[in-house]
């Protein structure tokens, strides 16, 4: 156990952070409060990797909205997961399936993006591979040295609760919705889900009601969003959180009443989709669901034309703007399918394996708000590209790294016991 003293100096610490990156953004450049930050990671690393891993959930939120194009945030997280991943490695890694699983997907992925099926005359996209690698980096990071799950889920609650309040404030919407950072609403709405999961997970299953405060201001501007994937993440997350922990008979009774409201309603859904998504007509939500199926299904062909090595990583919006079945640039709006369509069938697979490895087991009431977070976004990846934007991906790299370290922790047989008594022979 740590002393009261050593937990509040942790907090402090963090707290101090905060402003600190903001002055050294605004008035040192965005390189120099990188540089300063990746140092103070460098001292920290070596004695609590898992409070780094901590402090970086709660940076780079700070580092998006001090500087909105995001180059800020992945220099941040790119520094502090090449420092940490040196740590790790120093320190020894054990041989398991899921890092060997992880090793795999960034192999094909490495494959896939240099030595593509396809050739375009454009600059070839590499920004969106760095991300994933770094994405990957960061998992690893969190399965060799996990931190505590629920510190984890109230800095992600705390953090985006702060980045839904700044983006209310600044009142910039498009069409009616809500972005900011640089983003788009999906996008936005997307990296709001978490926080809200997190805030109303730590209140049923902690028995804290004060943190239904930080899902205030998340629920409020995921409504302005508009966005129809947010809520279903929302969803989601908050039917994990409510289910966790109850018995199978009680998880069957309920899905099983909302699927008879359904039915008996067959209106309802439609009813709550138009009042959540306001202002939005049914001409644009219906040609908005017409692209993105059209872009599905250019996709599902690809993936089954090159099952091994895909048509290249970051490739399809290139071959959506020259393909007949589409012609404009647009990406696959579902990552799954981004991921077969541009890796290979095998990335998919693996990648699947890594979720499945991480969320599918039961768990603690700290670690189910973290699986929450992952099923979460699980359900968001059906509908935007979000896992090379590491301002909206870095809180499910670190959930998910965190349950495949408990779960490679769980698996491994108790040594056996040692006698009370032992006979010395002679």
């Amino acid at each position: 156990m740590r002393s009261p003293a050593a937990v509040v100096l942790g907090w402090l610490c963090l707290v101090a952070a905060v402003p600190a990156v903001v002055y050294l953004v605004l008035f040192h450049g965005a390189a120099t409060a990188a540089a300063t930050v990746v140092t103070c990671f460098a001292l920290l690393v070596w004695p609590r990797p898992d409070l780094a891993l901590v402090m970086l959930l709660g940076l780079v939120p700070v580092a998006a909205v001090a500087e909105p194009s995001g180059t800020a945030a992945v220099v941040l997280v790119t520094g502090a997961v090449a420092v940490l991943l040196f740590r790790v490695v120093l320190k020894g890694l054990q041989p398991r399936v899921d890092l060997a699983v992880l090793l795999l997907l960034t192999f094909a992925v490495t494959v896939s993006y240099l030595l593509p099926q396809i050739t375009v005359t454009t600059e070839r996209p590499w920004k969106g591979y760095v991300v994933l690698l770094v994405g990957l980096g960061l998992l690893a990071v969190s399965a060799a040295a996990p931190a505590d799950p629920r510190r984890i889920a109230q800095v992600v609650a705390v953090s985006g609760a702060a980045v839904a309040g700044y983006l209310l404030l600044q009142e910039e919407y498009a069409a009616g919705r809500l972005t900011g950072l640089a983003l788009n609403p999906n996008y936005i709405g997307a990296l709001l889900a978490l926080p809200l999961v997190a805030a109303v997970g730590l209140a049923r299953l902690n028995r804290s009601w004060l943190w239904l405060l930080p899902a205030l201001p998340c629920a409020t501007a995921i409504l302005e969003t508009r966005s129809r994937g947010a809520f279903l993440m929302v969803a989601a997350g908050v039917a994990c959180v409510v289910l966790a922990g109850r018995p199978l008979r009680h998880k069957v009774l309920i899905a099983l009443s909302i699927f008879g409201v359904a039915m008996v309603l067959p209106g309802s859904l439609d009813e709550v989709g138009n009042s959540l998504t306001g202002d939005r007509s049914t001409v644009e939500l219906t040609a908005n669901t017409d692209v993105r199926k059209r872009a599905a299904w250019v996709a599902a062909r690809v993936a089954f034309d090159h099952p091994f090595r895909g048509i290249g990583y970051g490739m399809f919006p290139e071959y959506a703007r020259t393909s007949s079945d589409l012609g404009i640039y647009i990406n696959t709006h579902n990552e799954y399918l981004r991921l077969a369509a541009e890796a290979g069938i095998g990335a998919l697979v693996l990648f699947v394996a890594l979720l499945w490895l991480g969320l599918a087991r039961r768990r603690t009431p700290d670690l189910a708000i973290l699986q929450a977070l992952g099923v979460a976004t699980a359900v968001g990846l059906l509908f935007a590209n979000t896992l090379t934007n590491l301002v909206v991906s870095a809180p499910f790299w670190v959930s998910v790294g965190c349950l495949l370290a408990r779960s490679a922790r769980s698996s491994r047989p108790d040594p056996a016991p040692t006698p009370l008594l032992s006979v010395r022979k002679t």
